[in-house]
């Protein structure tokens, strides 16, 4: 058999593979469309937790969404749990906290537990918490007027976990470069985004961000915490939710209203986009065989496709014309659903760097070290 041959086999293989879960994401988003219909009027109380380090420059803007939420006062709690921060941080949130009566300051002072430092914080807030239904953002984050009262409608009796959309902030700075790197990570959070929430619509969630995440304490109970997953020092959002899928009866949600979107600042600088990512890509050393089965076929299918230019070009254009058709599909369809219709006309270069990214950062994430809030890993 020639290489030609198999080169052709390989990828035919591959990209039918490569179809076939776009078309299954697509049937997700569809079915997630539907269920929006579905909502509640109630109004529960809700415990927010934010856990925070070293935050001081963020923590007052992310406290200052949340004291002004539309929703009842007296209906919902903040807590801030201060993890070792050795800056101003813990002294904003005592400000707010004489302000507002429903802010409070949960301090951490040292490690004596032994789950990762993240997972800890969030294990003191929910244990500190008054109510059933908790939800979460990070200090860095804004969350809009509507967030909480968003999550509310979504819980409906028998849902357990609300997942959401959290959006790179668009900047327009100067540098072409800088630009270039907010679209990129923009494209990158859609894409993300658009997967985690058709696994939600095919009940089979296996993504989600902790910016922008709420479940009920009785399920954290239930599962045991984060005991079964803290070897990872990351996954406290995606691997619970597949924790809860897994163990759990409880239904899974995902809001996609612009209304619940929290939105997040970019990396400062390409060695803290490289850092953090690495730090999410390490918790797929801990995603159950069959997803990694997946991630590889999709892996694969990219990498292999742009390689084989060099080798056959015709098998290889090919390879990645049928490639780009299938992302622009499915890219336009997560443009449309998160209102980032301008991402589709820049496809081809952001899908090529997002082949590189995937390619190198990837494996850096599974087998390399990174930094966590100064803890190295």
């Amino acid at each position: 058999m020639s290489l030609d041959i198999a080169l052709s086999l390989i990828l035919t293989l591959l990209f039918l593979s490569y179809l076939g879960l776009h078309l299954f994401a697509l049937k997700g988003i569809k079915v997630l469309v539907a269920r929006q219909q579905e909502t509640s009027e109630d109004k529960p109380p809700i415990s927010v937790i934010v856990a925070a380090r070293n935050e001081e420059a963020m923590i007052g803007k992310c406290l200052q969404s949340l004291v002004q939420q539309d929703y009842p006062k007296n209906a919902y709690e903040v807590i801030v749990v201060d993890d070792r921060s050795d800056d101003g941080t813990a002294a904003i949130v005592k400000n707010y906290a004489l302000s507002y009566p429903f802010v409070s300051l949960a301090p951490i002072t040292h490690l004596d537990s032994d789950l990762p430092p993240k997972k800890n914080a969030l294990h003191e807030g929910i244990r500190r918490s008054g109510f059933d239904i908790l939800a979460f953002t990070d200090a860095d984050c804004v969350v809009p007027p509507q967030w909480l009262a968003s999550i509310a409608r979504e819980f409906l009796p028998d849902t357990g976990v609300v997942a959401g959309y959290s959006p790179i902030e668009q900047q327009f700075p100067a540098s072409m470069k800088k630009r270039w790197g907010n679209f990129f990570v923009r494209y990158l959070e859609v894409k993300n985004s658009f997967g985690a929430a058709a696994g939600i619509g095919l009940r089979r969630a296996y993504l989600c961000t902790g910016r922008n995440l709420s479940y009920r304490k009785s399920i954290f109970t239930q599962v045991d915490g984060f005991e079964k997953i803290k070897n990872s020092i990351s996954g406290d959002d995606d691997l619970f939710l597949q924790l809860v899928q897994k163990e759990t009866q409880w239904n899974i949600r995902y809001m996609l209203s612009p209304q619940s979107y929290v939105e997040t600042a970019p990396p400062a600088s390409l060695r803290a986009f490289i850092n953090q990512r690495k730090r999410h890509f390490s918790a797929g050393k801990f995603y159950p065989g069959r997803m990694k089965v997946v991630f590889a076929t999709v892996h694969a299918f990219n990498a292999l496709s742009f390689l084989t230019i060099f080798v056959s070009p015709a098998i290889g254009a090919a390879a990645v014309a049928a490639k780009l058709l299938v992302d622009g599909w499915t890219i336009s369809r997560g443009a449309a659903l998160f209102g980032d219709r301008k991402l589709v006309r820049s496809l081809v270069p952001l899908e090529i760097a997002s082949v590189l990214y995937n390619s190198f950062i990837g494996p850096l994430g599974v087998f390399g070290t990174f930094v966590w809030k100064e803890s190295k890993t």
